[in-house]
């Protein structure tokens, strides 16, 4: 029994230690290399075809890009990464499709495996999910994008309508398996968020808002709870 404890300890301190320096590592190196070569369609468009404009143009697409997109890129990560873990929001973050495939995946394995990504299991469970999701992702839209002007005419317009509703009915599911999994913590949160989603709304300069207040409000309440319930686990241990 000893010896499975000391070999645990072990893979604990070698997860902890090697495979998380090195998806750290992975994860930084590919992000920036993805950044860079994002840049590339400018690069060609600006230097070997000529397309340009004055610099006041770039600056005002900058700014519209940043206005529209910033309370995104905050919130997003947030949400996201409790769920996805370091690894899987690298990867993620990197194929896209973060809420709509790489999520609900997510959340499906870990819980059919009953673990959470802040687990060694959990995590290297999300992480290869993640990667499968990523190979079927570009599977069904090279399909799509083969056959996607085919299946248009062919597919009954109540069926195209009914795509509309694939997003609401993915974000139903992950509400519903989280619920499932732990309703104590998910009926404790959704109150908070409900609330501050509908105070949002109904004040002009916060509609705007209204996702980085839910979330932001909804992380800020649970902070409070762990706080609340470690005191009380510190108060028992003496």
């Amino acid at each position: 029994m000893s010896d499975i404890l000391e070999n645990n300890n072990i893979m604990e301190q070698e997860y902890q230690d090697i495979f998380m320096r090195r998806v750290h590592l992975v994860g930084r190196s590919s992000m920036v290399i993805g950044l860079l070569l994002s840049f590339l369609p400018v690069i060609y468009l600006y230097f070997f075809k000529g397309y340009r404009a004055d610099a006041s143009s770039y600056f005002q697409v900058i700014f519209a890009v940043v206005a529209y997109g910033l309370s995104l890129w905050l919130t997003e990560p947030l949400s996201y990464y409790p769920i996805l873990g370091s690894a899987g929001t690298y990867m993620a973050y990197l194929s896209g499709n973060v809420g709509n495939m790489r999520a609900p995946v997510a959340m499906a394995v870990q819980s059919s495996m009953k673990e959470e990504v802040t687990t060694p299991r959990g995590n290297i469970g999300t992480i290869i999910t993640i990667a499968i999701s990523v190979f079927v992702n570009i599977i069904i839209l090279a399909a799509i994008i083969y056959g996607g002007t085919y299946l248009l005419k062919v597919l009954p317009q109540d069926v195209l309508d009914a795509f509309a509703y694939t997003l609401a009915a993915l974000y139903a599911s992950m509400i519903t398996m989280r619920t499932v999994n732990n309703p104590k913590r998910a009926l404790s949160y959704m109150p908070v968020t409900i609330i501050l989603f509908y105070v949002a709304k109904n004040i002009a300069p916060l509609k705007r808002y209204t996702l980085a207040i839910c979330i932001a409000g909804t992380i800020l309440f649970a902070y409070l709870l762990f706080t609340k319930e470690r005191s009380k686990l510190e108060a028992d241990g003496k």
